[in-house]
């Protein structure tokens, strides 16, 4: 074997060797596939075959391209790893590729800075001994500071399991990919033709790759941000188109069930001498009940107090309201009712949890402050940490978004979603800027 081709092996097992520690540290969160210890094994057997071809082709035609189709064989194997042994989706493994690609790069100019710093130069020895004849210990410590940062960047940027992107994060994925191809490969190969003529070139090389790679991780970062704010805005637009259906369906119901007992109340004296007193007299309770005389002077919050008050007439609840809701005229219908329906359910789900029956209260309040419209639901829960976001409903999939759907109508008008707790007492305020019009 020639002294050549031995070091072009060395060389590049090397930086394959980085590039797989760094892809294997951000594949941690991904599923394995079956049988994958065999997938692994049977991956890397492929991939260094090809990579000792590859170095043959590199020493027999030393020339540029043949650089960059070493360079480009290094990436692609962490990339086959990825397809082949783990579960997820394509564009969910791409981008996670993406990052470790980046950490590689991030990590490989930090061990060329830090070398610099201790006066050792990188194109001759990796040794802080700055010595050509390396040991076991040398090639220890390269590896052990480049796995710490390549699990010091998972850490910051990668330990949350990846998730699936939509259509447009799939595409902003691919050109990404690209990207990294491109711009990683091409520059790094064409000044590594010129490594040992200057020293501050070589550098120099490594701030830019340094830069790229970092801005690489936060593009994927980014990607997967928007990817799952685009889905959260699809689906709370699904929620409110529902909670409008339903606000339109309770009303036309309520108007149904006045018109009913409004025209009872007028036939209930025809059978006033079939009936004892006692059974008329819980006749108009109920008529009474459901004969709605709620007026806020907002029709939508009226809706809304009606329907709720049965359910706390059924539990033992006391809801009160003392609202000013012509201040709240420039808000649209479906809005209104998601913020009221979501504010006082919430509340009413936390108000069941309690035994005390002087604790079982619950109370709305709309007025206007200075030039804004405040809105404030108050009431006892059960003193447990509530975490933002969530839900302690059973059914996690149709739940969960009530709060994030009120922050963000409150984010729509201007206005601003505040909670605040004192002990056992919730405190929902959400105020929102009136329109200089009104």
């Amino acid at each position: 074997m020639s002294e050549a081709y031995l070091y072009q092996i060395i060389i590049n097992l090397n930086v394959t060797g980085q590039l797989l520690l760094s892809a294997l540290v951000f594949y941690l969160p991904l599923g394995r596939k079956r049988h994958f210890a065999l997938r692994l094994l049977l991956s890397l057997l492929c991939g260094m075959g090809l990579l000792l071809g590859a170095v043959l082709i590199r020493v027999t035609w030393n020339v540029l391209l043949t650089r960059f189709v070493m360079r480009l064989l290094q990436f692609a194997i962490p990339l086959v790893l990825v397809l082949l042994c783990y579960e997820g989706g394509i564009y969910m493994k791409l981008k996670t590729w993406c990052a470790g690609v980046a950490a590689m790069e991030i990590g490989a100019a930090l061990f060329s800075f830090v070398l610099a710093a201790f006066g050792v130069d990188e194109r001759v020895t990796i040794s802080f001994r700055n010595t050509a004849d390396l040991q076991w210990f040398d090639w220890a410590i390269y590896y052990v500071l480049h796995i710490a940062i390549y699990v010091g960047i998972y850490l910051l940027f990668g330990r949350k399991k990846p998730e699936e992107l939509d259509r447009s994060g799939r595409s902003s994925t691919l050109l990404l990919a690209f990207g990294c191809l491109l711009f990683l490969t091409v520059p790094d190969c064409i000044s590594n033709e010129f490594r040992f003529d200057s020293y501050p070139l070589f550098l120099v090389n490594r701030v830019y790759l340094l830069a790229l790679a970092a801005f690489i991780l936060a593009i994927c970062t980014s990607i997967e941000f928007q990817s799952r704010y685009r889905t959260d805005m699809e689906i709370l637009d699904q929620v409110l188109t529902e909670e409008r259906k339903q606000y339109q369906q309770m009303k036309e119901n309520m108007d149904m069930i006045n018109l009913r007992c409004h025209d009872l109340r007028h036939q209930l004296d025809d059978f006033s001498d079939k009936l004892t007193d006692r059974e008329i007299e819980s006749l108009r309770d109920a008529m009474d009940f459901y004969d709605s005389n709620i007026k806020t002077g907002c029709e939508v919050l009226d809706v809304v107090l009606h329907v709720h008050q049965s359910v706390c007439r059924a539990e033992g609840i006391e809801l009160t309201c003392l609202a000013d809701g012509a201040c709240l005229s420039f808000v649209h219908t479906r809005h209104l009712y998601s913020l009221f329906n979501n504010a006082i359910g919430n509340a009413i789900e936390a108000v069941k949890k309690l035994d005390n029956p002087e604790m079982r209260t619950i109370s709305v309040t709309v007025a206007r402050q200075s030039d804004s419209a405040m809105i404030e639901v108050t009431n006892f829960f059960d003193g447990k940490p509530i975490e933002t976001g969530g839900t302690s409903k059973a059914d996690r999939s149709r739940h969960g978004f009530g709060t994030m759907s009120m922050r963000y109508i409150a984010k729509v008008y201007g206005g601003q979603l505040r909670t605040q707790t004192e002990g056992q007492l919730y405190c929902l305020t959400i105020s929102l800027p009136q329109p200089k019009n009104l």
